[in-house]
């Protein structure tokens, strides 16, 4: 890095020693190795993939926060009232599709990126938005898919309690009933994790295989038919960190109910600012195991290894040439390693 804030600029060309990988059968622990030595190699590249969902995200939760506060200072009735309560759901609803677009999109930056550090080649944060925006619309469907394929079941269940309660407010059985089902819903989150984790390589296939949505969706369950377990120990991993961040931002909820005026702004803020740091530097570590994961499924069932190793020497200068050409990074879905 030239400077200290270089990593900042989206143009650049993430430049660090070579490093040589060698695709072959990975243990967990090992694929959680290479997910942090490739993190830590690429840090700037990987970070600030994460750095615009991050960004997008604070943003809207800031315009949410600062609304509220508008209309707290007002007592509103009748129509004003569902027209504020109309205009918050709104708010929250634009800041969930985006929250979704930009997942996949940067899932399937950080796979082209990693394709093409394991290639040896040059990735730039620009470059790997490039590639990935354009079938972001894919990307998009295959993470409403993930999200159904594992808590359909869930919703169901929790939208008809509810629907059960609206049309027959004030029923001792109707209510019962819902709770019944809301507990019933509970209990089903177990196969929605599972359902989940069956489909969550399906960008990786996407970017990597350029596959449509079902393909990809397919795909994801073939190669996890037997280790499901290694996804689920990632995804724990992922929660534990999470949890620490969560109880280190509980104390700020709890001021910032108490708090009015400058004290509440600030205690926000300092919220808004650990969720950002906390986005864009843990988000790359379980972008990256996923990718590693698809990686490690296809060596081990495909001899990927094999057929990445040939890549590289495709790739690689021709010796006997005086002046090769130089080789831009791969620059179609799937070229870095299909």
């Amino acid at each position: 890095m030239a400077s200290g804030n270089s990593w900042i600029d989206s143009n650049t060309q993430i430049s660090a020693p070579p490093m040589h990988f060698d695709l072959r059968p990975l243990s967990t622990g090992e694929v959680l190795d290479r997910t942090f030595q490739l993190y830590r190699a690429r840090f700037a590249l990987f970070a600030g993939l994460a750095m615009l969902p991050a960004a997008v995200n604070v943003t809207t939760q800031a315009l949410r926060l600062w609304y509220s506060a508008q209309q707290t200072v007002h007592v509103h009735t009748g129509v004003n009232l569902y027209k504020v309560q109309g205009i918050s759901v709104a708010l929250a609803l634009v800041s969930s599709i985006l929250s979704l677009l930009l997942y996949g999109i940067t899932q399937a930056a950080t796979t082209w990126a990693v394709s093409a550090v394991y290639l040896g080649e040059p990735a730039s944060i620009k470059n790997a938005y490039k590639i990935a925006a354009t079938h972001w619309f894919r990307y998009t469907l295959i993470v409403l898919r993930q999200i159904w394929a594992g808590f359909w079941l869930p919703v169901i269940l929790i939208s008809t309690g509810a629907g059960l309660q609206v049309a027959r407010r004030g029923s001792a059985s109707a209510n019962l009933t819902a709770g019944l089902l809301y507990i019933v819903a509970f209990f089903t989150l177990i196969y929605a994790v599972w359902a989940y984790i069956r489909v969550s390589l399906a960008v990786p296939a996407a970017v990597v295989e350029s596959l449509q949505v079902r393909a990809s969706i397919r795909r994801s369950k073939q190669l996890l038919a037997d280790r499901k377990v290694r996804i689920l120990l990632l995804f724990v991993f992922l929660f534990a960190i999470y949890l620490v961040i969560g109880a280190i931002q509980a104390p700020l909820a709890f001021f910032a109910i108490r708090a009015r005026g400058a004290e509440a702004f600030l205690t926000h803020a300092i919220s808004l600012g650990i969720g950002f740091l906390a986005s864009t530097l843990v988000a790359p570590i379980g972008a990256i195991a996923v990718c590693l994961f698809y990686f490690d499924e296809r060596v081990r069932r495909e001899g990927f290894d094999i057929e990445w190793m040939m890549t590289r020497l495709a790739l690689s200068p021709t010796l006997t040439s005086d002046a090769a050409p130089d080789l831009p990074p791969p620059s179609e879905e799937g070229s870095a390693l299909s």
